[in-house]
């Protein structure tokens, strides 16, 4: 992977960072996941232990980031969700950023298939349009994630480890590189092994620069949501009419994933709109503000979005803002 060096030049400073009182001193050796992590990397990737250790040595843990794992606003009930990503701001502001950046979004969807409402939508979401990146040390984040926050610990210990890979890869000062509390970088918030398997030099530069190049976030959107499935001309979700079945409620779930045929939907009693809809569905819903449901049936579409983030909340909030900007532009 190619990643220009400035990447670290738009971040402020070069030295790690975390908010006083936050932060505690790290022992490498207290923590078996870290241990285990510099065994691999050594005995795999060929990275030097010393080297290595002084890195990982360099990193704090930092509470508010295993803080903020456990207080996700995805949730929350479906109707306070909804609020805060879909309001007259961030429509007005997505129009914007479409008609700013119209040329490389319609190349995007040309090429992809992915249309260009819901590449603006998850920039949106994610970053307010790239404007808000995050101010949270990388480094920090993951380490603290892969020793101390054990629910998934081996999911960050696997980030960590590209992103030292990386950034040992394009002489990056590790300290310098700032994103979520997560550890998620750049315009479209890409996970550091995102970034190494899907983003894409959309501007042909040589580079792929998903912090500073609009045009190479735009790019890793689509090819992030083609990797992960999408179809071109699928639809993405149907709300249900009326009301459900014995029979059609025992098929609603916790997850987008398609468990089930759209014709045995149907066969159960659940009515909906099946046109350009994909082959198998799942049947969801969602918390309205009076403590009744909302119904959907998520087509393959919508659980391709919650490949980029694991909540129906998540896939549903991106995919109606894509629907209000389109339809304010």
């Amino acid at each position: 992977m190619t990643v220009k060096s400035k990447i670290s030049a738009c971040f402020f400073g070069a030295v790690l960072a975390c908010l006083a009182g936050n932060v505690s001193a790290l022992n490498i050796g207290d923590y078996p996941e870290l241990e285990n992590l510099i065994k691999t990397m050594v005995e795999e990737d060929g990275y030097p232990e010393d080297e290595l250790r002084a890195v990982i040595g360099s990193a704090a843990i930092n509470e508010k980031t295993l803080e903020l794992m456990d207080r996700q606003w995805e949730a929350v009930p479906w109707h306070k969700y909804r609020n805060l990503f879909i309001n007259s701001r961030r429509i007005r502001n997505g129009v914007g950023f479409w008609n700013e950046h119209e040329e490389v979004l319609s190349r995007a969807e040309a090429e992809y298939g992915v249309p260009a409402s819901i590449i603006v939508s998850i920039i949106g979401v994610e970053t307010h349009y790239g404007k808000r990146k995050g101010n949270s040390n990388v480094l920090n984040s993951l380490v603290s994630l892969t020793a101390a926050y054990p629910r998934r610990s081996r999911y960050f210990k696997e980030e960590l480890r590209v992103f030292l890979n990386l950034v040992r890869r394009e002489s990056i000062e590790p300290g310098s590189v700032y994103g979520s509390y997560a550890g998620a970088i750049g315009i479209p918030q890409f996970m550091p092994s995102s970034y190494e398997n899907h983003s894409v030099d959309f501007n042909g530069n040589g580079t792929r620069d998903l912090v500073n190049e609009v045009e190479d976030a735009v790019g890793s959107v689509a090819n992030y949501l083609v990797n992960h499935g999408w179809k071109e001309g699928q639809a993405i979700y149907s709300d249900v009419q009326g009301s459900l079945s014995e029979s059609a409620l025992t098929r609603v779930g916790k997850s987008a994933k398609p468990r089930h045929t759209v014709e045995s939907l149907i066969s159960s009693g659940a009515r909906f709109d099946s046109e350009q809809a994909s082959q198998k569905a799942a049947l969801v819903k969602l918390t309205l503000e009076n403590g009744e449901y909302r119904y959907v049936i998520a087509f393959n579409n919508l659980y391709v979005i919650t490949r980029y983030n694991n909540s129906i909340n998540y896939s549903m909030a991106v995919t109606e803002l894509a629907e209000e900007i389109e339809q304010r532009r």
